[in-house]
């Protein structure tokens, strides 16, 4: 058998414990002895209303592990409405954060992974629905009766989860008791080894409501008489109970380390079981059930008792438990010939008994043990129970932070779970493979986004702290990560790292609803250099692949090999550049470039909706629109290049000002040569002309610059080339274009008819490039994109000359312009990082064509808001926020962060119906303000909050049946307003007659 063969990954995790927020906050307390109990004051107690003889009973234990803002939810990131999240039972909240956790913590989103994501969880007793929602049945109308059911009964834990997070795999609830979290591991990985998943999340929660209460000790009880778990020690009495959530993410060893996966550990073999009923009582724990569970969990795992150098135990510190489980365990491990080889312990001691989710806390101790390679203390063991003789068992309560040492065989750990009733898991686990560190060669692009702008600066702080605490971490296994493991919100930041892991900010935005139309602009002959777009042939290999094909086609035509001449030596630098001067070289080189820049830009999934080029460049946008194929166009580039260069020599001089201004200064041979807006020009003609007219400009005081070019492109001297340029072309099939481009001559698009005359080509060459009329024609379009791509930034300068209002930044460049100190690298993924800043979908994987490894990142950082059905605010967050509360009102917090998420802006209601309107949807949702724009179902509406609405509309007006699928169809206040308007002058219309 394989190494792989039957093993499973845990390849993320999250969790949420006494005392601890999140996993790396857990292992610290871990590591540190840390005990999270809570012991409260009378003063307390008395507040959450714990009665006065309580108080003062001498068996009263005024402790509890206690999870700290149960009542904290982030309803809008969800989609939920504030109603629906007070009455949705907390450890489905719980559960539903730590699961977008466990998928984030792993690198993977749910609607982009391509396999099926199962989901198998459980949690505990809903001591919310009784001591919260039951107490205030009288206040729920029927509707609101049946949302209860819906969102407290565990029936719809798992499948709420998947449906939020769009999980498509199996889907399951489990109830064990206190085995629940780690059984629901264990079918997780029966699902995942029988291939009907291909990613799983699996754990469990439980919650002590009230959680501020102490509870009465019995004598001989499972509850401890102290508040303290004492694990295997002679004064254990009794556990103490508490609350938490844990959910794992996990995969075949086989998948994850194709995918390069970040895994915490190995699951080498599970099993769940059943005592039956050989046993004392139902309640009580089975030497032969425990022993028959770690056997053949063992067994499944092929691993030898000998080579197990840990059990995190049940542990419960129970007189009766304690000794039957460690009874159970020398069973199971057998005659190993060794004495006290095993350390074991209990998170109980740490943290209380999690009920359902006990289990899940287990493994993801131990599952830290292993990645750090430490074992922490369990704590209060002062010496063993009478009933247990460690000194001739193969086991030894671990009392101190001790380093895990190596051994022969990797280190592995067995975790046990047993639930009142019987049913016990057990699993077996292995440190994870060591993987080789990547080097990261060039420039990385770190992506952050989320639903608000303050989540969204607590991502970037978070991330910047993970960074400075972790140097160790590959940049481009952080990038990767980023951009292909975490959801596209529309708060947007984006930051480069140097290949010394400095961090540079890129920018920050808020994506419009409607994404930008992309428009591809190539820039004409003048805009090269030496070594322009170096960087990219060396480190893309996807631009490499295409500059290659083009350089080889090229080849044929010019028995010579081009890619030296742009990505020569510093040595050949000078010769290069002379030979980059000469139109018969640079047109193609140009052409080279600026097609292999938009094809990666394609294949990256910037698609465009039109195009323009300036002069050469509408070559390189006909063959991206299929007017010509490559190999047709490199031909055509080398012949028309040849014959510009063959004509009568000449200069270019661009100007300030527009043609008409500067007739007065100009002589008879200069031509118009170019518009490129509407207050400036680009002349050619004889170069002594050109130099004139530049020395007569400067006395007039208006700008110009000598453009570097040989020849008075786009002028009457271009005529010689005219006629055998179309003979040139009379050899080639042209073809209508499939993406619209705009034509220098027209500035309109370019029709087919145009495409298939030659004489087209051929005037091209001489005629007036009218690129400013170009950019009105696109600029019609609306929201746009504009890239510039290829060298330089020329054309970006032409578009922003034009005044357009609504550019926000929208106009790109995707190479460096010569004289700039930066990579080609930094400036590609600058150019492609503002485009995703404003909205666009960009395929970030395919920027990576060696694989890079997925790391372990912070998690999107919930903004929770209280929720509670007693209605009661969070005054903290209230104070933190802001925010003031409507006089009266005790119910609904008036936020802007509430409308933090929505797509429209607050429009109040104008008029009396909508007011009653507006007063409904603020009571079934349970947020305010809402405006008469807003969409029901952006608010956190469903088909049972829409029953609810109608039934309440129908109180508001008996005269007129509002139909159920009026709020599909009308989803707005302002919507439904018009609807019950004309239903009732049709009423009043019917009344009459």
């Amino acid at each position: 058998m394989s190494e792989t063969e039957n093993t499973i990954a845990i390849i993320g995790m999250s969790g949420r414990f006494p005392g601890a927020g999140h996993v790396g906050q857990f292992w610290d307390n871990l590591k540190h002895g840390q005990e999270s109990i809570t012991f409260f004051t009378d003063d307390m107690l008395r507040e959450a209303g714990v009665r006065e003889d309580k108080l003062h009973a001498p068996n009263y234990v005024k402790a509890a592990p206690v999870l700290t803002d149960i009542g904290k939810f982030d309803y809008p990131f969800f989609g939920m409405s504030k109603r629906e999240a007070d009455m949705l039972d907390p450890q489905h909240r719980l559960l539903l954060m730590c699961a977008w956790e466990a998928l984030e913590d792993a690198g993977y989103v749910a609607d982009a992974y391509e396999g099926l994501i199962s989901l198998f969880a459980g949690c505990g007793f809903n001591n919310y629905l009784v001591n919260e929602i039951l107490s205030r049945k009288d206040d729920f109308s029927e509707e609101e009766l049946q949302m209860v059911l819906q969102t407290n009964s565990n029936d719809y834990l798992s499948t709420r989860i998947s449906y939020k997070l769009n999980l498509r795999g199996t889907s399951v609830t489990l109830q064990t008791a206190c085995s629940t979290s780690l059984v629901a591991v264990h079918y997780a990985c029966q699902s995942l080894l029988m291939y009907q998943s291909d990613l799983a999340l699996a754990g469990g929660a439980s919650l002590r409501i009230p959680a501020v209460e102490g509870y009465m000790y019995q004598e001989g009880g499972i509850f401890s008489p102290d508040g303290h778990c004492r694990a295997f020690d002679a004064e254990a009495k009794g556990t103490i109970f508490g609350s938490g959530a844990g959910i794992v993410a996990l995969k075949r060893l086989e998948d994850a380390l194709e995918h390069r996966d970040h895994i915490y550990a190995l699951i080498k073999g599970s099993a769940a079981n059943n005592d039956g009923s050989s046993k004392v009582g139902y309640t009580a724990p089975s030497v032969e059930g425990q022993r028959r569970v770690v056997s053949e969990a063992m067994m499944m795992a092929e691993a030898d008792p000998r080579t197990i150098g840990y059990i995190e135990a049940h542990g419960t510190g129970t007189v009766l438990g304690d000794p039957i489980e460690i009874a159970a365990l020398q069973e199971a491990f057998g005659d190993t010939g060794a004495k006290q080889y095993c350390a074991i312990g209990s998170v109980k001691t740490n943290i209380g008994h999690l009920n359902a989710a006990s289990g899940i806390a287990g493994l993801i101790k131990s599952v830290l043990m292993l990645y750090n390679k430490q074992i922490p203390p369990s704590l209060h063991y002062h010496r063993p129970n009478p009933a247990i003789d460690f000194k001739e068992s193969p086991f030894y309560v671990n009392t101190a932070l001790t380093d895990w040492a190596a051994a022969a065989h990797p280190r592995r750990a067995g975790v046990s779970s047993f639930g009142i009733g019987g049913t016990n898991a057990h699993l077996i686990l292995e440190e994870a493979p060591t993987s080789p560190k990547a080097e990261s060669r060039m420039e990385q692009v770190l992506l952050l986004s989320a639903r608000t702008d303050t989540a969204l600066d607590s991502m970037a702080a978070a991330l910047h702290r993970h960074l400075q605490l972790h140097p160790e971490l590959a940049m481009e296994d952080v990038a990767y990560t980023l951009q292909v493991g975490r959801q596209a919100f529309p708060y947007r930041y984006a930051a480069l790292s140097g290949v010394d892991g400095g961090l540079k900010l890129i920018g920050k935005n808020k994506t419009d609803k409607g994404k930008a139309k992309i428009i591809f602009m190539f820039p004409g002959q003048g805009s090269q250099y030496i070594n322009m777009a170096a960087g990219l042939y060396e480190h893309i290999s996807l631009f490499r692949r295409w500059a290659d094909k083009c350089f080889a086609e090229l080849n044929k035509h010019l028995g010579t090999d081009l890619a030296p001449i742009l990505f020569g030596s510093s040595e050949d630098g000078g010769a290069n550049a002379a030979l980059l001067e000469q139109t018969a070289i640079a047109q193609p080189l140009l052409f080279v470039v600026e097609y292999a820049l938009a094809r990666c830009l394609m294949d990256w999934g910037l698609e465009p909706h039109a195009m323009i080029g300036h002069s050469l460049g509408e070559y390189v946008a006909a063959c991206i629109a299929g007017v010509i194929s490559l190999e047709d166009a490199l031909a055509i580039i080398v012949k028309r290049g040849e014959l510009m260069q063959q004509s009568p020599g000449g200069a270019m001089l661009a100007v300030s000002a527009p043609f008409g201004e500067i007739g007065g200064f100009a002589d008879e041979g200069i031509h118009l040569s170019a518009v490129n807006n509407p207050g400036s020009c680009t002349v050619a003609g004889d170069g002594e002309a050109i130099l004139r007219l530049a020395a007569r400009l400067e006395t007039a005081g208006i700008g110009h610059k000598l453009l570097p070019v040989s020849h008075a492109y786009h002028s009457p001297l271009m005529a010689p080339v005219l006629e055998p340029f179309e003979q040139v072309m009379q050899k080639y099939k042209l073809h209508a274009p499939h993406i619209p481009y705009i034509s220098n001559i027209t500035g309109d698009y370019m029709t087919e008819a145009q495409v298939k005359n030659t004489r087209y080509w051929s005037d091209h060459i001489r005629e007036t490039v009218n690129f400013s009329a170009g950019i009105e024609t696109l600029r019609q379009s609306g929201n746009l994109m504009w890239l510039e791509v290829g060298p330089g930034k020329a054309l970006t300068q032409l578009v922003h000359q034009h005044g357009i209002e609504s550019l926000k930044g929208n106009v790109l460049n995707m190479m460096r312009h010569s004289k700039e100190d930066e990579s080609d690298v930094s400036a590609l993924l600058k150019g492609l990082s503002a485009c995703w800043l404003s909205g666009a979908d960009i395929q970030w994987e395919k920027l990576h064509p060696a694989l890079p490894g997925r790391v372990s990142l912070p998690t999107y950082p919930f903004e929770g808001r209280q929720c509670w059905i007693d209605g009661k605010q969070d005054s903290e967050w209230v104070e933190e926020q802001g925010l003031a509360t409507a006089a009266g009102d005790s119910e609904v917090v008036r936020s802007s962060a509430d409308r933090a998420h929505l797509s429209t802006a607050y429009v109040p209601p104008a008029d009396g119906l909508q007011g009653n309107l507006v007063d409904i949807w603020e009571q079934v949702l349970g947020i305010r303000p809402i405006g008469i724009k807003d969409d029901f179902f952006e608010l956190g509406g469903h088909s049972l909050l829409a029953t609810q609405l109608i039934s309440r509309l129908r109180n508001l007006i008996p005269e007129i049946e509002i139909q159920f699928d009026r709020i599909f169809n009308y989803p707005t206040i302002e919507g439904i307003a018009e609807q019950i308007e004309m239903q009732m002058i049709e009423h009043l219309e019917s009344n009459f007659h």
